[in-house]
């Protein structure tokens, strides 16, 4: 009998963000993680949800290689090498602030989120997990120091509505807060608290819309 798999087995932050994010992924659904870099959410598709898992990425990191049932193409989010209404399910974590990292041109964001329109389901579901640029913890480590782009949660909601508007798509707003830690937890999960609590959804960690595909 196969041994009960459950999400922290992924680590404390993915089981955190899968949970938040309450997805009924239905068994055997072919699934797109765009940007999977090694692979991390890929594996989680794949043995946890038991969905059909592709990944793409500019490059092919090595930890992918080693993983199995991932169906890899390098490729771009400008032409995915799929064809259209081909994926039940789209993903992408931490993706969309490097598309155009120079510029950051809205028309090539936008782009890129056509594609990934072009390639899913009617009925299916594009999710975006995206970090938020003015989050107390991130602006000064991931922007500052790490020269992350990320966007702000004002512009992340407004380029969603204008991709996904409500006659073709049915939309679900959802901000939170979570942190991988590398000391500190439970010092850093009462932050996590206090923040939620505060009732401050602009600085919550991440944005996420989750895009239901009805025509």
């Amino acid at each position: 009998m196969r041994k009960k798999i459950t999400l922290q087995k992924y680590g404390e932050f993915i089981a955190q963000t899968f949970t938040v994010l309450n997805i009924p992924f239905q068994k055997g659904k072919r699934i797109l993680d765009v940007g999977c870099g090694g692979g991390e959410y890929c594996e989680v598709f794949s043995e946890f949800y038991d969905l059909d898992t592709y990944g793409i990425d500019i490059y092919k990191d090595e930890k992918i290689k080693n993983l199995k049932d991932i169906k890899f193409k390098t490729g771009s989010i400008f032409d995915i090498k799929f064809r259209n209404n081909y994926f039940d399910y789209v993903f992408l974590h931490d993706v969309l602030h490097h598309v155009d990292e120079k510029k950051q041109s809205k028309k090539k964001h936008k782009n890129a989120l056509e594609e990934l329109k072009r390639v899913t389901k009617k009925g299916g579901k594009i999710i975006i997990v995206e970090a938020n640029r003015y989050n107390p913890l991130f602006y000064p480590h991931m922007v500052r120091m790490r020269k992350h782009d990320h966007w702000k949660q004002s512009y992340f909601n407004e380029i969603m509505r204008e991709v996904f508007p409500p006659t073709e798509y049915e939309t679900q707003y959802i901000y939170f807060e979570a942190h991988a830690y590398p000391w500190g937890r439970k010092m850093w999960k009462m932050y996590e608290k206090l923040i939620e609590a505060s009732k401050m959804k602009r600085f919550l960690a991440y944005n996420v819309v989750i895009a239901q595909k009805n025509k």
